[in-house]
């Protein structure tokens, strides 16, 4: 205070020439420095909004190990509806569209009059159809029993459960790499390599959305580095998908059509009685594959068709039993049924990526995308 004082005290008695010279002297320092000042503010409020904006969205990926990436990208927490395009040898290429929400996914495709649909949640799994004109109430009333025919619909079928994994299995069995990955549907990645550490056996590499976390193309290659299986976002949109999808998958998850994801294992004597005979296991396996699963034979099957396959043929003569082997990533499944006395001839294992064979009245499939010289190793070993 006492220094504006002072100065108006100095001016005053000044003549009015001298006031004019002081005043201007003050708009040229201003007009000098006001452009300055307005720079640095608008710097500085640019900084303060990007640390706002980085503090309340920082990617979902910062700071994971890739084992931890990996796993987030197998059960992503971002909602969202996506177009995704899949393909392995046996259905060629299939178009399915995906939602998700509050911990359900859905996974959808158009059939003949109806869409059919996959819900996943909390271990439980559920096949349904609705009306193509989505007037859907979302009552158990509004839809159809999931019609099981094609090799379409077994696509849909396959992802019951083709992302998931055993992590300390594969933590034994596998190395994880990560780098920048290409872009995917227009978005940043993270490239996960994920190679076994035995030979012969399954890889995988992923491509994680950088800020969601969600895994935007997954490719599978056998021992030779074939494409065995693609599952690949064409296009995404992050947030809440359209009501009426979630509000049918919620009403199909709560019917009595909903069930686990699989049934429990049986033990080796439960499997033999459930089957009507004397279930066995092979002396060697490849290197790190553990038996993960004992149970009757499960699959969706087209009954109006014969379709292509010999385990079709096989689950309708008689029961089967299922063994299934994994380390991790990849799988090795083991079919065992008896062969009528009329029926029998007996033969010996061949090499091939699927190896049938029969002794004693019992027919076997052994069936695996690890490299062939192994499943004849594991065949011979029976």
């Amino acid at each position: 205070m006492k220094s504006r004082q002072s100065v108006w005290r100095a001016l005053w008695p000044a003549p009015l020439s001298t006031l004019r010279s002081v005043l201007r002297s003050t708009l040229s320092v201003l007009r000098s420095t006001l452009p300055a000042l307005a720079l640095a503010v608008c710097l500085v409020s640019s900084a303060v909004c990007v640390c706002a904006t980085s503090a309340t969205s920082a990617p979902a990926t910062l700071g994971l190990t890739p084992e931890a990436l990996y796993e987030l990208s197998m059960a992503p927490t971002s909602d969202y509806e996506a177009r995704i395009r899949m393909w392995n040898p046996s259905t060629a290429e299939v178009w399915v569209d995906a939602a998700r929400a509050d911990g359900i996914t859905v996974y959808s495709m158009c059939a003949s009059g109806y869409i059919a649909s996959l819900a996943l949640a909390d271990g439980m799994r559920v096949f349904y159809g609705t009306p193509l004109n989505g007037t859907s109430s979302g009552s158990p009333a509004d839809m159809t029993r999931f019609p099981a025919a094609g090799p379409r619909i077994q696509a849909l079928a396959s992802l019951a459960g083709p992302l998931r994994y055993d992590s300390a299995l594969m933590s034994e069995n596998y190395t994880f790499t990560a780098c920048q990955g290409a872009s995917v549907a227009g978005r940043d990645t993270i490239e996960l390599r994920i190679d076994p550490k035995w030979p012969g056996n399954v890889r995988r590499t992923v491509w994680v959305d950088f800020y969601a976390g969600t895994a935007l193309r997954v490719e599978d290659r056998n021992y030779r580095g074939d494409l065995i299986w693609l599952w690949e976002v064409e296009r995404i949109a992050f947030g809440p998908p359209r009501r009426q999808i979630m509000q049918a998958a919620r009403a199909a998850l709560s019917s009595d059509e909903a069930v686990p994801y699989s049934e429990p294992s049986m033990s080796l004597g439960e499997i033999s009685r459930a089957a009507g005979f004397r279930v066995t296991l092979p002396a060697w396996v490849p290197e790190g594959y553990r038996l993960v699963a004992l149970r009757p034979a499960q699959g969706i099957l087209d009954r109006e068709e014969p379709g292509p396959g010999r385990l079709r043929l096989m689950a309708r003569m008689t029961s089967v039993a299922q063994l299934i082997y994994s380390d991790g990533l990849g799988a090795i499944t083991f079919y065992q049924r008896p062969v009528p006395w009329w029926a029998r001839r007996a033969s010996a294992p061949r090499v091939g990526h699927a190896i049938e064979w029969e002794r004693n009245g019992i027919r076997y499939v052994l069936v695996g995308d690890v490299d062939p010289q192994l499943l004849l190793k594991m065949a011979r070993s029976l």
